[in-house]
């Protein structure tokens, strides 16, 4: 899956580079995830639901690549 990261710095490199671009994506998604909450079932707190399940799931997956990048820089 990772295979680019073991060959040179510059993969490695870029991945850490990704990283703040993961947690955005995870935040906009869930914002307008819950804005459609809001939207559809009339709700009012959704897209704050929406905003911090997104930081949640976005934090997961840095916290996930990152231990997987870690663990690939000893090989």
């Amino acid at each position: 899956m990772y295979t680019i990261y073991k060959r040179n710095h510059l993969g490695k490199a870029a991945a850490y580079m990704g990283l703040p671009f993961v947690l955005l994506a995870a935040i906009a998604g869930g914002y307008y995830a819950g804005l459609w909450v809001d939207q559809h079932y009339g709700t009012r707190y959704g897209n704050l639901a929406g905003l911090l399940a997104g930081f949640a799931i976005g934090l997961y997956e840095i916290l996930r690549q990152l231990r997987y990048l870690e663990k690939r820089s000893g090989d």
